[in-house]
This record gives structure tokens, sequence and C-alpha cells, in this order.
């Protein structure tokens, strides 16, 4: 079996099973070309954990630069609601039943870490209002994704709650990611979704007792 390392908006058309053992649930997901990632409930923790924290240093970063105030709008609600949604996950993944653990296959923090590294070298002006626009519009739109392929590895109940109100949380900010866009110029390309993909079929077992 071989394990590719995409971005996870590079993934397709996918075929989701999810398995259980008496350590963690995992979801498979089986790409078009017959690939393979796996993800246990640790990885997603530490998938969000690492999202919601790259987002906080990009949002507190825009609200130093900006002399947008719908931007800055924007990312003080982003500090706002990340910073709690980040509290509560790092509560949930302290739990020994959950933990934290990156998966070698998503390479989604790493993108937004460079991506945060590109927005820092930026001059304050209406050049960076767009990129870091443009960069909330593909972390979100990714997010999205991310949470219908692999929210169904959550075991642990409190996890289990977590993924269901991140998923409407992260559409939120997509919309109002897209109507800042719009305040700014920006082209319809850029404001609009370009993974057409529909939610994964999934099929729970549940664990041994």
């Amino acid at each position: 079996m071989r394990v590719v390392r995409p971005t996870i908006l590079a993934a397709t058309s996918v075929l989701i099973c999810l398995s259980a053992s008496a350590a963690a649930a995992q979801v498979r997901v089986t790409t078009s070309k017959g690939d393979v990632m796996i993800y246990t409930q640790t990885n997603l923790a530490e998938h969000m954990i690492l999202g919601d924290s790259v987002e906080l240093e990009m949002a507190q970063l825009a609200t130093s630069r900006t002399q947008n105030t719908a931007v800055r709008d924007f990312a003080n609600m982003l500090i706002t609601e990340h910073k709690g949604h980040l509290e509560s996950l790092r509560k949930i993944a302290a739990d020994d039943d959950v933990g934290r653990q990156a998966s070698a296959s998503d390479t989604a923090a790493a993108a937004a870490i460079r991506a945060l590294a590109s927005l820092r070298e930026m001059p304050a002006d209406s050049g960076f209002d767009r990129a870091f626009i443009r960069e909330q519009i593909r972390f979100h739109q990714q997010e999205i994704i991310a949470l219908k392929m692999f929210g169904g590895a959550a075991k642990d109940e409190e996890l289990k709650d977590e993924v269901k109100r991140t998923l409407p949380l992260v559409e939120r900010h997509l919309a109002r990611a897209r109507e800042v866009a719009a305040t700014l110029g920006m082209s319809a390309d850029t404001t609009a979704t370009r993974d057409t993909t529909k939610p994964p079929t999934t099929t729970t077992t549940k664990p041994p007792r």
C-alpha cells in the first residue's frame, strides 16, 4: 500500500471507509488513483489545533497591518472565534483517550505556515489585504473538505461534538471572507470554490467492546 502526501484539496474522487480498532477509529480515504490516506482521531485533533493556531497568527498579523476596516473586522472575528475553538480543542486533546499526532499525509498545516511566512514579508498595503483574504478563502475551502473527509475519525464524544460545531463555523468564515473579497474588488475566480466534489459516502464500524 502506498501512502501519499498530497494536500487535502487534491484528493478529489474519494471513497471513505471507517474502520475501528481497540485503540482508535480510523478513516481510510482512497483516491480515484488508488492512493490511500489514513486518519485517526489523534491526527484529526492535531490537524484542527494546528489550523486554529496558524489562523490566529494570520489574523493577529492582519490587525496590525491592514488599514481596511472590513479586513480588520474580519480578522478580529477570526481571533475571537478561533481562540475559543483552540482552547476547547486543547482541552479535548489533553485527554489520554484522544491525544495529538500529526499525519504524514496531511500537508495542510505546512501550507498554511508557508502562507503566513509570505504574509509577514509583505508591506502593509492593499496587496497585503488581498493576499490575506485570498489565503482565508483557500484555507477555509480546504478545511470544509477536510472535516467532511476526516471528521468520521472522531471516536471521543467531545471531539465528535467539536467537529459538528466546527463545520458551520468554518462555512460562516468562508462566506464572510468572500464578502470582504468583494469589497476589495477581487475577481469571482478568487472567491469561487474550485472543488466540486460531493460529501463522501461513509460506512461506520463500531469499535469492539
